[in-house]
């Protein structure tokens, strides 16, 4: 089903997300967190040891339909990192499903997993399971004939597609340039939520799209992503979030698209009724094994699962806000913005894209004069790992004021890190796949690692899971959504994480560069003055990237002994040899980013 074609990286729209909202009222006014979240009673919270994977998942689809999957108002949560065993749980819970499955997605690819996906959702369509897939149009498959398949599949399966350009799943240029000039807004108001609701009992949101990059199926790229799992009361907040936007008047079914529906009327459009029409490539061979097996899932899944007491689903309104422009926030930004000014000890953030608005910029800056020891560090891509040099771009533009005005540590994820065979540990399958297609010219890489978990830890008590990007295009363009927790075991759990990725063996970390004779501060004064023009051109900054020197202590860039223990290592650190041709790019990109930044 659908060619075997891998979707190129599709820039400043393709994968925006955000750990936490760049911003901001920015009132510097802290929430009562507790009063906003879903509140399990303590006593009926199980011991974290008897909360067993099978045994809660049996539990949740045994419970009655609107029930949130339990008895008793209890919400078990799992934090899911490794790629692999997302796509297991998905197809676990897709098998296990016998009365619905809605899906929200930004990106569905026609490729391995995406057919996978699809072939899983027939199936239980087929067994009576109302299926619903809601997939925002601008990145997702285009193919007429696909969805005209999908369209007419099944009467259980239904497929809708956010804000379609000119009515069409494939529109051609002239179109979208036509819909832009119609509504700039429009076209750049996109659906960036990602979740999975099995039965209204059992969700999964996070940053993961549907396609191999996110699942440690890509020849090339593979995301280093995060998911939640949540059974409990708070499902039911999410599934009147996807009732929302499946009801949204620009949330177009399939067959009412021009394209599709001229081809459903032609008809003659290839058919896939059978599993073995599929193409899955060399990929799947043990899933079947594992995923009924309940011992390999206990294993996978069982040690992850946390009884929580108070946990939040956050979402925006469809259409985000009612500005007439490419501003305006909404719930989910006003809500983790509240959220970040509530901190008092540490704010630590993962996002793929780490670009400051001016109001989020504000925020930080009032955080820290309310609270001058607030440790502030951000997890983010490095030049070598990144899949949007764009919005890399304005970050490298931005770093330098990242560093010295906020006091913020950014630390660069390496895309072949220490921790490389660990987080993808199909590195060898895939380096061979991909030989074959270096050597036929069908790609460049061998397989690396890029970061797309969009996370959030603040002062030891509160994790925030969710697609939410740390950039403006989520703070005011796309729809988000997340699961906010508060829980000092789940914290600790995320926390550990991201300070392991931010470790001397799989990041690089952002430091002042030691520029003698006190010339740091001329420099940082002409770099900024540079900064307020429409075209930013001054290419010297006061940071740079530095290495850790292995056998020495790690400290963080302030300590007064970080230029002992680390040495630099450039300002593009991972580039394919000197001024490679995306260096270039990169910084010809820095100088226009102050004029694109709404739309980063």
């Amino acid at each position: 089903m659908m060619d075997d074609r891998k979707k190129g990286i599709n820039g400043t729209f393709r994968r925006v997300w955000t750990a936490i909202s760049g911003a901001l009222r920015g009132m510097g006014l802290a929430a009562a967190v507790s009063g906003c979240l879903t509140v399990a009673r303590a006593a009926d919270l199980p011991p974290q040891d008897q909360a067993g994977f099978v045994a809660a998942m049996e539990e949740a689809f045994a419970a009655p339909a609107g029930s949130g999957g339990s008895t008793a108002a209890v919400h078990r949560v799992a934090i899911v990192n490794d790629g692999y065993d997302a796509l297991l749980l998905r197809v676990h819970l897709i098998r296990r499903a016998r009365r619905t499955i809605d899906i929200q997605t930004f990106i569905w690819t026609n490729d391995e997993c995406g057919r996978l996906m699809i072939c899983e959702l027939l199936e239980a369509a087929r067994r009576g399971v109302r299926v619903r897939i809601l997939a925002d149009q601008l990145v997702s498959e285009k193919d007429p004939a696909t969805m005209a398949f999908l369209a007419t599949a099944h009467p259980n399966l239904e497929v809708r597609h956010y804000r379609p350009a000119a009515s069409r799943i494939n529109p051609s240029r002239v179109h979208t340039i036509l819909s832009g000039i119609w509504s700039l807004k429009g076209v750049n108001q996109r659906m960036h939520n990602k979740t999975m609701i099995f039965d209204g009992v059992a969700l999964i949101t996070g940053g993961r799209n549907i396609e191999n990059t996110y699942y440690n199926h890509s020849t090339e790229m593979n995301f280093k992503d995060r998911d939640v799992l949540v059974v409990g009361p708070v499902v039911s907040e999410a599934a009147a979030s996807f009732e929302e936007f499946w009801a949204y008047r620009w949330s177009i079914a399939s067959r009412d698209l021009v394209d599709v529906r001229a081809l459903i009327e032609k008809g003659g459009f290839r058919r896939y009724d059978r599993r073995a029409d599929y193409d899955f490539g060399p990929f799947f061979k043990t899933l079947d094994a594992e995923e009924s097996s309940a011992s390999e899932l206990e294993r996978r899944f069982g040690r992850r699962l946390h009884g929580v007491e108070r946990v939040r689903f956050i979402a925006d309104r469809p259409g985000k806000n009612r500005s007439f422009w490419l501003k305006g926030h909404g719930q989910s930004t006003r809500e983790l913005t509240d959220i970040l000014a509530s901190a008092t000890n540490t704010v630590l953030m993962q996002t793929p894209y780490l670009v400051l608005s001016g109001k989020a910029f504000t925020l930080f800056e009032r955080m820290k004069r309310r609270v001058p020891q607030l440790r502030i560090a951000a997890s983010s891509n490095s030049f070598g790992a990144t899949d949007n040099v764009l919005a890399y771009s304005a970050n490298y533009r931005l770093r330098t004021k990242y560093v010295e005005g906020l006091g913020m540590e950014v630390y660069e994820y390496m895309p072949r890190p220490g921790a490389f065979e660990t987080v993808l540990p199909q590195h060898g399958e895939l380096a061979r796949l991909a030989d074959a297609r270096i050597a036929a010219g069908r790609q460049a890489r061998r397989p690396f690692l890029c970061i797309h978990a969009k996370s959030l830890v603040v002062d030891d008590r509160i994790a925030f899971i969710g697609s939410f990007n740390l950039d403006p295009r989520s703070e005011n363009l796309n729809t988000e959504v997340g699961l906010l927790i508060e829980d000092a075991a789940v914290a600790a759990e995320l926390k550990a994480e991201i300070l392991n990725d931010m470790g001397g063996r799989n990041s690089w970390v952002i430091g002042r560069r030691a520029i003698p004779l006190h010339l740091d501060k001329a420099n940082a004064l002409v770099d900024e003055l540079s900064g307020l023009l429409p075209i930013d051109l001054w290419p010297l900054q006061n940071t740079a990237s530095y290495e850790w020197m292995p056998g020495h202590p790690e400290v963080r860039p302030g300590d007064p002994d970080f230029h002992r223990h680390y040495r630099e290592a450039g300002d593009f650190p991972g580039a394919d040899g000197p001024l490679s041709r995306k260096e270039i790019i990169t910084r010809i990109y820095k100088a226009v980013t102050p004029v694109l930044a709404p739309l980063l």
